[in-house]
């Protein structure tokens, strides 16, 4: 007769067989799948080292190439800028290193540093615009026309460039020492420029250094700033504007490469030791030969060096 325990003891049969054959069926799959998955960590474990490897040679040939840029510095660059003065300008994003790493290339090719400025964030703040308005007509030199623009930064850097490097307008100007020193003190006072070298009021050429370009909330003024701030340098003494990369939406220097390709020499990657030496290069080619180059490694750039002559 079949009765209650018959049936319990025969499903308790049916659900241990389920369960053994689960656990077996599982146990079956579970070494191939391990196995599978053992090797795919495996394979990125050895792929995460090649690459890895891969970076420490790059890197390595990096500064083998710098090194050997570093010692054909003074003799691929000796005289080409003899006699000349230079003002050399940082703007912000510019780091100190490849700053004196560009001041002692134009040592190398004779120049003398008739100035060194650091423009500060505060110069490109949109905000400050009317500021810089107002200090530039207070600060004008009697021998230089005040300028006509409702852009503070546009009016600031005409007087800044006017009386450092001596010219405006297209014409030499008169420029004293206690000009220089209005300007410069200014600035200084309201925490937009810093001077490392005091300029003297002539230069033949105009270093500008600079990083990236801004990416905050401001960046479109801010990068319009630093255009404008290089255009008015350039519109009287040979420029380069010399820059870490030239990626990047907004970047100052893929403006000028596009809208003022003829009147402002660019270099993209002045972090580097070779970014260095072809910027002095550059700023040699302009003001020699009146030539303007686009150097370095990013769009817009006809190779790392000038053409020979």
């Amino acid at each position: 007769m079949i009765n209650f325990r018959y049936h319990l003891v025969s499903l308790t049969a049916v659900f241990l067989a389920l369960t053994v054959g689960l656990i077996l069926g599982t146990a079956a799959l579970n070494g191939p799948a391990i196995e599978a998955f053992e090797s795919n960590i495996q394979s990125l474990r050895d792929s995460n080292e090649q690459l890895r490897d891969q970076a420490e040679q790059l890197e390595a040939d990096l500064e083998d190439d710098q090194a050997f840029a570093e010692a054909v510095a003074p003799s691929y660059l000796a005289g080409q800028l003899t006699g000349r003065n230079v003002l050399v300008v940082a703007l912000p994003g510019a780091d100190t290193a490849y700053v004196d790493g560009a001041v002692e290339m134009l040592g190398y090719a004779g120049a003398t540093v008739s100035g060194r400025l650091s423009i500060l964030d505060d110069f490109f703040d949109p905000a400050n615009t009317g500021t810089l308005g107002d200090l530039a007509e207070t600060t004008t030199p009697d021998t230089v026309t005040t300028p006509v623009t409702y852009d503070g930064v546009t009016a600031m850097s005409y007087v800044l460039g006017a009386v450092t490097t001596g010219e405006a307008a297209g014409a030499t100007v008169a420029i004293t020492a206690g000009d220089i020193t209005t300007v410069t003190t200014g600035l200084s006072d309201l925490g937009m420029l810093t001077v490392e070298v005091t300029p003297t009021g002539v230069a033949d050429g105009v270093l500008i250094l600079a990083g990236p370009g801004s990416t905050d909330s401001d960046a479109a003024d801010r990068n319009a700033g630093m255009v404008a701030f290089t255009t008015e340098f350039a519109a009287d003494d040979p420029t380069v504007y010399a820059a870490t990369t030239s990626t990047g939406d907004g970047n100052p220097i893929k403006i000028l490469r596009t809208d003022n390709a003829d009147t402002v020499a660019t270099v993209d990657n002045a972090a580097l030791t070779q970014g260095q030496i072809a910027a002095v290069a550059a700023l040699a080619d302009y003001v020699n030969t009146n030539t303007v180059d686009h150097l370095g490694t990013g769009e817009g750039a006809s190779g790392l060096l000038p053409a020979a002559a």
